[in-house]
């Protein structure tokens, strides 16, 4: 467990608010017991959003999942059929467990809030789950997933309810939406951590489509 945690997790919350560097530091720290312990608290936030690629018919080609950590999303997605599953994290441990699911075809370390690596208009989709928690500049991060995304494809990520105004998405996804850049839906509230006392708000699932 990491040291900004106790043993059934308490402390984890205020990870949103520690610099890049700090939560590079948790992530790597936690890779021995982050499945069994997100999976305890009711972590169902992959197949929800792999649900939504399926449904966009973004499966047979590359898919970018961004924030990948040990891969659960990576599974879910694999799951669902996604021919090519690519992962970016900025913990290099989470990215050694990630490896070892198999569902990936390739897997980079990369910091989500700097350009990205990737050509644009290539993956049919980009996935991002309980990752925007820590992205302080959300708006920069979602143009880089729009400019990377093939037109008519799906980008679906999570934001925590307690984090919507504070980060300023309804504004993020207003600009975007009236510069043409995509349409937006967002979800009511649903459970992101149920089982976890500090994540009673849950998320919104956000789908934008790239225009």
């Amino acid at each position: 467990m990491p040291k900004s945690m106790n043993a059934d997790g308490q402390g984890l919350a205020a990870v949103s608010d520690a610099s890049p560097a700090e939560v590079v530091g948790v992530y790597d720290d936690w890779v021995s017991t982050y499945d069994t312990d997100v999976q305890s608290w009711g972590y169902e936030v992959p197949d929800r959003l792999a649900s939504v690629v399926a449904a966009a018919g973004a499966t047979n080609g590359d898919v970018l999942d961004a924030g990948c950590g040990t891969g659960l999303v990576g599974r879910a997605l694999d799951a669902v059929g996604v021919a090519s599953v690519i992962g970016a994290d900025f913990s290099p441990e989470s990215i050694n467990v990630a490896k070892q699911r198999d569902v990936y075809r390739e897997l980079h370390v990369l910091d989500l809030s700097q350009p990205l690596p990737f050509t644009s208009q290539r993956f049919l989709a980009v996935v991002s789950g309980g990752v925007f928690s820590y992205l302080t500049e959300p708006e920069a991060v979602l143009r880089e997933f729009l400019r990377i995304v093939r037109h008519g494809g799906p980008i679906v990520f999570t934001q925590r309810v307690k984090l919507w105004e504070s980060r300023q998405m309804d504004a993020v996804l207003q600009r975007l939406a009236e510069q043409g850049r995509c349409t937006v839906d967002v979800s009511p509230p649903r459970p992101y951590l149920p089982g976890h006392s500090e994540f009673d708000d849950g998320v919104h699932d956000v789908t934008l489509i790239a225009t």
